[in-house]
């Protein structure tokens, strides 16, 4: 379940943004010959949904339908008691409650605005790889004779370049993280403590999200790891904490090779680029230990990246996470990570005053 602070504001997003972003969506259905285009969401995976309207899932599961002509409207399986709040907190008008998306998804068809029923028409699953099969499944029941066909991943093709204003979140999201991260690697803290001073920290800085983490490894090494949504985007950054008088050779070599895979980031290369640059970097791990680099959207890090390809190149402004991680033959693990942006010339920092001038 979500929590945290959910945010409408014309100061950090402009109001004509969100509407732009579901202009943009139809055009691309008209362009697939799609008449309706239905974005699923639950509290795992909602982040589509809260790109297009600030609509926060907190819990349960909906699914955002948008024809290519017309309003969206959200079909939700909660009781219409949360309308007022959803109305309050996203750019949605039309909210519409019941117990199954079968006449939900019929009701959407038969009453919308810009939807011709008399034909069928084509239904178009944004991103339907990922659907549960019983939610494809309620939405064929609501549409005989309609072509329901899955489509790929066009709201997250539109989130993998921030925006102005979503940059300028990500900055300040970047720099509370880094406050709160530079507050808690000191060698003396118990592992709860450290814990709790960056959920304190960041949930009040206003982040909806949050997994952290400390991780341990040998040599009196660990990592204090924080995975967290600000608004609808995320990041991630993970930092070693060592115990001992000096840190082993093995803990530099990991942080020589997190920049050794910043150094690589760059417009127009694949993800695995970067990655192959810090496992080449990485040198004397304690024996029978495996390492491991990945970049990663932030649009992909919801899913931890699992459905997103390593051959797939970096777009020019894209945000991602670069990390590298170390599996010990004891279960133990540690890893470093930074959240970068993907300039003209490579990685930049998030919180970069420079960034945002």
């Amino acid at each position: 379940m979500k929590r945290g602070l959910v945010v409408l504001d014309t100061a950090e997003v402009p109001e004509q943004e969100r509407p732009d972003r579901v202009a943009r969506l139809q055009r691309r259905l008209k362009d697939e010959g799609v008449t309706i285009g239905l974005v699923y969401a639950d509290v795992h995976r909602s982040d589509d949904v809260g790109y297009l309207t600030n609509l926060c899932i907190y819990w349960n599961e909906g699914i955002l339908a948008v024809p290519a002509e017309g309003d969206p409207a959200f079909l939700m399986k909660l009781s219409p008691r949360v309308h007022p709040w959803m109305r309050r907190s996203s750019t949605l008008t039309d909210l519409r409650s019941g117990k199954g998306f079968t006449a939900l998804v019929q009701g959407f068809i038969e009453n919308a605005a810009g939807v011709d029923n008399t034909e069928p028409g084509v239904i178009g699953l944004v991103d339907g790889s990922l659907w549960p099969t019983t939610t494809v499944d309620e939405v064929r029941a609501a549409a005989p004779g309609w072509d329901v066909r899955p489509l790929g991943g066009l709201v997250r093709e539109q989130r993998l370049v921030p925006s102005a204003a979503e940059l300028g979140l990500l900055g300040a999201a970047a720099g509370h993280l880094r406050t709160a991260l530079d507050a808690v690697v000191g060698p003396d803290l118990p592992d709860g403590e450290r814990i709790a001073l960056l959920e304190q920290a960041l949930r009040g800085a206003g982040y909806t999200d949050l997994m952290v983490e400390v991780v341990h490894g040998p040599d009196e090494v660990s990592a204090v790891e924080v995975t967290g949504q600000f608004r609808f985007s995320w990041l991630r950054a993970s930092r070693l904490v060592t115990q001992a008088a000096g840190a082993p050779q093995w803990a530099a070599s990991l942080q020589d090779a997190l920049a050794a895979a910043r150094a690589a980031v760059a417009p127009g290369e694949a993800a695995a680029v970067p990655a192959a640059a810090a496992e080449k970097t990485l040198t004397g791990l304690p024996a029978g230990a495996t390492a491991h680099a990945t970049v990663v959207h932030q649009a992909d890090l919801s899913t931890g990246g699992d459905y997103a390809s390593p051959d797939e190149q970096l777009p020019v402004g894209a945000v991602v996470v670069v990390s590298v991680e170390v599996l010990f033959p004891d279960g133990g693990r540690v890893a470093v990570a930074d959240t970068v942006r993907v300039g003209e010339t490579g990685a930049e920092q998030l919180d970069d005053k420079e960034l945002h001038a």
